[in-house]
């Protein structure tokens, strides 16, 4: 945080860096929405159920 004097009000102003929100993984992705991830929890298992109810190719991210 700098301050600067303009006019004799002080000011803040913050230098934060923006970064993209949704940064990519396939790691990260996998090992939260995998089939091996959906497997180990009764929820988990419950969506592998409903996915291959409708037919889904894929059951997991990977």
């Amino acid at each position: 945080m700098v301050l600067d004097r303009l006019g004799g009000v002080a000011l803040a102003i913050s230098f934060k860096a923006m970064h993209p929100t949704y940064r990519p993984s396939k790691i990260s992705r996998a090992r939260k929405c995998g089939f091996r991830a959906r497997s180990k929890t009764p929820g988990g298992r419950k969506v592998l159920a409903n996915r291959r109810s409708i037919g889904r190719k894929r059951l997991g991210a990977s």
